[in-house]
């Protein structure tokens, strides 16, 4: 039986894939991007189909979004400019120059070190590992309902993030207001070190708004508050240092990180509603 991530991934690589036959001419590298989609969706489907043959192939269906975010949020960077033909920005920074004197980014500059760098990067860094932090405590105490749900409200918060990326592109202060930016972020530490190996080699151009990054650790942090609350309390700092350092590494503007929360916010809420009504739950089955 497909579970909500195995529908929502079967329906986002249709969906685009769609799109790309459209609008071949706005996508070069849409040949390729249509190969990636077909297999993904057979991964998909395999998965889902021996979930119940073995543990092993249900770990795997399980575990499977994880790659798939990287999957989507990668292909969905390359599609800034399907249906509009240039970054929205100027919004964002019309709107921020209306609550801030200056930037937040430059601002922060001003307080610029090395040590203010390496908290800032915990911070981010923590992204990569609070979810499987969060499921894995559920998983490893074999609440599967809500590892489940846990794992369909980011599903479901990138995919809200998705929808936006492409019709509303957004690069990001690191290139709009980069003329501002006097100083490089100062670095050294091994935190900053991995974030910026991470970006080199696996970041995108656009994604800005709203902030994937945030929307992910905070669905992370409401579930487990919700039912583990200790560690709720504890990854707690890391999700607000996630939150200051998104906007002290230029990548996010205020915007971005204040939509992150709506955007974790918002599915953990379906989720935890759907599971208190019987017609809604099982959009939300276990497997």
């Amino acid at each position: 039986m497909l579970n909500f991530a195995d529908r929502a991934y079967l329906i986002f690589f249709i969906v685009i894939s769609t799109f790309l036959l459209l609008r071949t001419h706005r996508v070069p590298t849409w040949g390729a991007m249509l190969f990636v989609n077909l297999v993904c969706a057979f991964l998909v489907l395999l998965l889902a189909v021996n979930a119940r043959n073995s543990s092993v192939w249900r770990f795997f269906h399980n575990w499977y979004p994880l790659g798939m975010f990287i999957v989507g949020f990668e292909e969905v960077s390359r599609l800034s400019f399907l249906f509009v033909d240039q970054w929205q920005d100027r919004y964002l920074l019309h709107l921020e120059a209306s609550v801030f004197a200056v930037p937040p980014t430059v601002w922060l500059g001003n307080f610029a070190s090395t040590l203010m760098t390496e908290v800032m990067e915990i911070g981010y860094f923590s992204y990569f590992v609070l979810l499987i932090i969060v499921g894995g405590v559920l998983y490893v105490r074999e609440d599967y309902w809500p590892f489940r749900h846990v794992m369909d409200a980011s599903v479901l918060g990138y995919m809200m993030c998705y929808v936006v990326f492409i019709v509303f592109p957004t690069e990001g202060p690191a290139y709009t207001l980069a003329a501002q930016h006097h100083l490089p972020i100062p670095g050294g530490g091994p935190f900053h070190w991995a974030i910026t190996l991470i970006q080199n080699h696996a970041g995108v151009h656009g994604n800005a708004f709203p902030s994937a990054h945030v929307a992910g650790g905070v669905v992370s942090l409401i579930f487990a508050w919700r039912y583990t609350p200790k560690l709720g309390w504890a990854l707690a700092p890391l999700v607000l240092l996630l939150c200051f350092g998104a906007v002290y590494d230029r990548y996010h503007y205020v915007s971005d990180v204040v939509g992150g929360v709506a955007f974790g916010t918002v599915p953990s809420a379906v989720v935890l509603v759907a599971n208190r009504r019987p017609w809604l739950r099982r959009w939300f089955p276990v497997s």
